[in-house]
């Protein structure tokens, strides 16, 4: 071919313009709540486009309901509290917690609390048998965490009635006498608490995990891990960059959350949020195995790094 053609053809060839590859589609399960916050931050501020994901959020209750979902190929990842992805661990079910999620630590990041109604006569823990008390999901950490409060309290762990209410829906619950009290999380604690609705009975119900302790992370199928490594990966980096964000710009992760929540402005600059760690730690999961164990929710402990990491 004679040189000026090549030259020529060349030229042609370098003037096109490059198409990237397309992004990866990914559909996540979360929760419209700040625990999930990492998934509104990676959103807003285009992290899990940078690392080439197309990702598409399904919101749902809770993990008892995520998890079904990701296991049956509906979702590639989800959201879920530690004490579902335990329960289906022992089960048999190849769930690994795939990114950093939400931790609990006692006195700076507690955003769950026990309420009961603003009127109730009820001062303790112990009064709460024979009663009715509303979490969001049965199998879950708010059942584990009532019954580590009953056994603390002297008394028997299926003495208290565990109703399953969703939490935007627990203060009404509480209001119509439905609901003895109810173990919720923010926003809808500060949000109860601040209109008058109820008021707090224990500030730290999760306490019996430890502190800290993983309140829940996103988590994949083990099979879809291994057969789709760079989406996995991307989705980790994107999930990492939202807690280094979160810990960076805090008045700026609240407003994403106020968007992403339809929070007033007043409340979202009011709720506790929990801590956004950058890596999994097994010691932060160890306690929440130990007290499922310990209350038959599984049949014996187990070591956390089974359910952490790829």
């Amino acid at each position: 071919m004679p040189r000026p053609l090549l030259f020529a053809l060349l030229s042609i060839f370098l003037a096109l313009p490059v198409h990237a590859a397309e992004p990866a589609p990914l559909r996540v399960g979360y929760m419209p709540v700040g625990d999930c916050l990492q998934f509104f931050v990676a959103e807003a501020e285009g992290y899990f486009k940078a690392e080439g994901l197309a990702v598409t959020g399904a919101s749902m209750k809770g993990g008892a309901v995520i998890a079904p979902a990701v296991e049956g190929g509906e979702l590639a990842v989800g959201w879920s509290n530690t004490v579902s992805i335990i329960l289906a661990h022992a089960k048999g079910f190849d769930f690994t917690f795939l990114a950093p999620g939400a931790e609990g630590v006692a006195g700076t990041n507690d955003v769950h609390a026990l309420l009961v109604p603003a009127d109730s006569k009820i001062t303790s823990v112990k009064e709460l048998a024979g009663k009715t008390v509303a979490i969001n999901t049965l199998g879950n950490i708010n059942e584990a965490a009532m019954r580590a409060l009953a056994e603390k309290a002297g008394i028997a762990p299926d003495s208290i009635r565990l109703v399953e209410v969703p939490f935007p829906d627990m203060a009404t619950a509480l209001a119509k006498g439905s609901a003895d009290a109810a173990l919720t999380l923010e926003p809808f604690v500060t949000d109860a608490v601040s209109r008058g609705v109820a008021k707090v009975l224990d500030p730290s119900p999760h306490a019996a995990f430890g502190n800290p302790y993983l309140i829940g992370a996103w988590f994949a199928k083990k099979s879809w891990i291994k057969a789709h490594p760079e989406e996995a990966a991307a989705f980790v980096r994107a999930v990492t960059k939202a807690s280094a964000f979160i810990t960076a710009h805090p008045d700026k992760a609240r407003e994403i959350l106020r968007g992403r929540t339809k929070l007033s402005p007043e409340l979202a600059a009011k709720i506790t949020l929990p801590r956004f760690p950058e890596k999994l730690e097994p010691a932060a999961l160890q306690g929440v195995i130990d007290v499922c164990a310990r209350f038959g929710l599984i049949p014996k402990p187990f070591a956390a790094g089974d359910v952490l990491g790829r």
